[in-house]
């Protein structure tokens, strides 16, 4: 009986802690904790040899070029690269057959996932963010329009083989295994891991050895679960969860001390 109103009570907490912070909610119980660590960089994935890559690429340094990426990065208040910083990378790979794919379908499908400051949704209902803002600029470009597809960040490369999306293009930071099994552009932006506590835990948790043993939560496939599986103190008490959000409302609820997750993203949501 015990148990089983510890879990109800769980429960309610975890309801109203999500109906709290989709309603426009601070996160302000919540603070941020610098983990201390590299910094990361983001990327656009595509199929491996696509000539999607370098397009994008090129369309990029004219967005650059323009204000574009700097209007948007002061708007969504994320670390964009500046115009000297770019360099295209990607072998122009032309006529492999993506981009005539997609101009063929008239638009290109982008897997995403609800990722504040990068994708989320307004109160119409509609994708805005940094990353969504930027893709449609470039689409534009290409002559197409942008689709949002949410997927299942863990599997993110197989929807990009099996063609259930054509890039993967959502604050993903580019990795080893990324790169071998995609083509992925030049970095955009760059970002780190840090982590995300109570308020009220401030004075318990002040740097990653105090994280060691206690219960930890990160987005499945993320860069903060490859930081926190990296150490074999940290991972002990790991929970791999959906999205980045949903870390934080392990925090929230007390089912989790802490939760790994970009800085873009806490930096967006938790204001204090």
């Amino acid at each position: 009986m015990k148990k089983l109103i510890v879990m109800l009570l769980t429960l309610a907490l975890l309801c109203t802690s999500f109906a709290s912070c989709s309603k426009g909610g601070s996160y302000d119980d919540l603070a941020i904790l610098d983990l201390g660590l590299e910094r990361e960089y983001f990327g656009i994935a595509f199929r491996a040899g696509s000539d999607l890559t370098r397009k994008v690429e090129d369309i990029t340094v004219e967005l650059m070029n323009d204000g574009t990426i700097a209007s948007l990065s002061t708007k969504y208040e994320v670390g964009a690269v500046g115009k000297e910083d770019y360099t295209p990378k990607a072998d122009p790979c032309e006529g492999s057959g993506d981009y005539d794919y997609v101009k063929s379908k008239g638009k290109l499908t982008i897997g995403i996932t609800d990722y504040k400051p990068m994708d989320y949704k307004d109160e119409n209902g509609e994708w805005i963010g940094f990353d969504a803002d930027y893709a449609r600029a470039v689409c534009e470009k290409l002559g197409v329009e942008a689709e949002f597809k949410e997927i299942e960040w863990d599997y993110k490369l197989v929807a990009l083989e099996a063609k259930d999306i054509d890039c993967i293009w959502n604050g993903m930071t580019i990795t080893d295994a990324i790169e071998t099994a995609a083509d992925c552009t030049a970095p955009y932006m760059y970002n780190t891991q840090v982590a995300v506590i109570k308020k009220a835990d401030a004075e318990k948790y002040k740097t990653l050895k105090d994280l060691y043993g206690v219960a930890i939560a990160a987005e499945a496939g993320s860069a903060g679960e490859k930081v926190i599986l990296a150490d074999d103190s940290l991972k002990e008490g790991y929970k791999g969860v959906t999205a980045q959000t949903d870390a934080l409302l392990e925090v929230l609820s007390g089912a989790s001390a802490a939760a790994v997750v970009d800085l873009t993203l806490a930096k967006a949501l938790i204001k204090n």
